[in-house]
């Protein structure tokens, strides 16, 4: 777009200037009247600010070329459309006559034994071409040339009339209305346009950024450590966002800030049968898990904490009687089946007696949910006769992460917290960690630190957990 500014005393002059200097495909994009004070101190009263593309100033050039300073007077005092159809057809006429020239060339176009045309032949052609249309009649003599209406519907027509000098006042409003209009959308998606590389620009610099030591001491520490990364990606963005930039430098005070956040990720809650007063019916506590889990030896613990309890075994799985229920005096009571087991806690709630029942669902199938079809139908069963029936999930901590997931996914539908055995033995408190965290409705209840009945137990705290992870004393 080739842009340039004309001052004139009057409107009627510019006009006639961007007309000769421009042509008719000229496009108004700003007048200024000097008017008031401040105009009178500048010589010229009128600034009109035209555009042209590259291609019509382009074929304006070569009409320009071959005419005379005053042919050029004559051709553009003409009408503006009578003006453009003559440029039009000469650069037409212009090319079909470099397209036959170049058809004329011998050996593949290769520009060899080619006819050398001077200077002075093209440019006495061009010169006859331009006298033809010169010297014929002017637009309004004749009536095949004057298409109006069509004119009008065209905006780039529109523009091209508004050049004429007795036209321009008339539609001058709606040119610059829509001048104003198009310079407003350009402005816009200029606008657009760099915010767009702003943001590009923060998402770069961002990129490039070095992450803080003391966050990215965490980072690889947490790694270490097996914790998800999925939480130590939460964990940073929060202590990022929460921490300024001289504690994040800081390994100390980051370190404390993920502790309290991790603190608050694992869940722990009292058991039932503790939180019953004696108004209450006492509570049942069922253990329910897998083989090979140590679920005996922790109901063995729990059970001695309450007096007066009941231990309700089912000898279809184990019919063992150990020498600890024996030297603590559990009252154990063993059953065949799951309507024994029922009976049984029917007899002791009468009587006031807190129950635990230690089930293990063996080979029980599994439904289309993945639940074991036979312990859904007896903890539900024990829901619907008792009021306060509470059912915990066995782990162990010697067993992988997968496996205990696994364990969890089948119970937690008929779970109600977590029991961890072995914990002395535990390498890997990272994977109890991302269980609780991505478990929060299954909250620990116990944990077992060792075979000594009942000292080897200990109420669940988030404080454990966490010394197991980093080691603390």
């Amino acid at each position: 777009m080739y842009v340039q500014k004309f001052e004139a005393d009057s409107l009627d002059e510019a006009l006639k200037t961007i007309k000769r200097e421009l042509g008719p495909d000229a496009i108004i994009l700003k007048t200024v009247t000097n008017k008031g004070l401040k105009g009178a101190f500048k010589k010229k009263r009128i600034e009109v600010t035209a555009a042209i593309s590259e291609g019509n100033y382009t074929s304006k050039a070569n009409v320009d070329n071959v005419l005379s300073d005053s042919e050029k007077d004559t051709f553009y005092s003409d009408d503006a459309s009578y003006i453009k159809q003559q440029i039009h057809s000469h650069n037409q006429s212009s090319q079909r006559s470099n397209s036959a020239n170049n058809s004329n060339a011998t050996y593949g176009g290769m520009a060899l034994n080619k006819q050398v045309k001077s200077v002075k032949d093209m440019g006495s052609k061009l010169k006859s071409s331009l006298d033809d249309f010169l010297s014929a009649p002017a637009p309004s003599q004749r009536e095949e040339i004057r298409e109006e209406p069509i004119r009008r519907a065209q905006p780039q027509a529109a523009v091209e009339q508004s050049l004429g000098v007795d036209n321009f006042v008339d539609e001058e409003p709606m040119l610059m209305e829509a001048d104003s209009s198009l310079v407003d959308l350009q402005k816009k998606k200029i606008d657009d346009l760099e915010r767009k590389l702003y943001e590009l620009t923060q998402s770069v610099e961002r990129l490039d950024q070095k992450e803080p030591i003391g966050v990215y001491e965490l980072r690889t520490t947490l790694r270490s450590l097996d914790i998800s990364d999925s939480y130590i990606q939460n964990l940073v963005k929060k202590s990022l966002f929460e921490l300024d930039e001289n504690q994040t430098a800081d390994a100390d005070t980051v370190f404390e800030f993920a502790l309290r956040e991790m603190i608050k990720s694992v869940n722990v809650e009292m058991p039932l049968f503790s939180t019953i007063d004696e108004t209450s019916n006492p509570a049942i506590t069922v253990l329910v898990s897998d083989s090979s889990s140590g679920q005996t030896s922790m109901l063995q613990k729990i059970a001695a904490l309450k007096e007066d309890s009941v231990l309700i075994r089912n000898t279809e799985f184990d019919s063992n009687n150990s020498f600890a229920e024996k030297v603590f005096g559990l009252n154990v009571i063993q059953t065949n089946g799951i309507a024994e087991i029922v009976g049984e806690c029917r007899k002791a709630i009468e009587a006031g007696k807190t129950v635990f029942v230690d089930y293990k669902a063996g080979n029980d199938e599994l439904n289309a949910d993945g639940v074991p079809n036979q312990t859904k139908k007896f903890i539900d069963g024990l829901g619907r006769a008792f009021d306060n029936v509470e059912v915990l999930v066995t782990l162990s901590a010697i067993h992988s992460e997968l496996y205990n997931r696994k364990v969890v996914a089948k119970y937690r539908g008929l779970s109600n917290g977590l029991v961890i055995s072995h914990l002395d033995e535990c390498l890997n408190f990272g994977a109890l960690f991302n269980i609780g965290e991505d478990h929060p409705e299954q909250p620990f209840k116990f944990f077992g630190t060792g075979e000594v009945v009942p000292d080897d137990l200990e109420s669940a705290t988030a404080e454990r957990i966490l010394a197991g992870i980093f080691q603390f004393g």
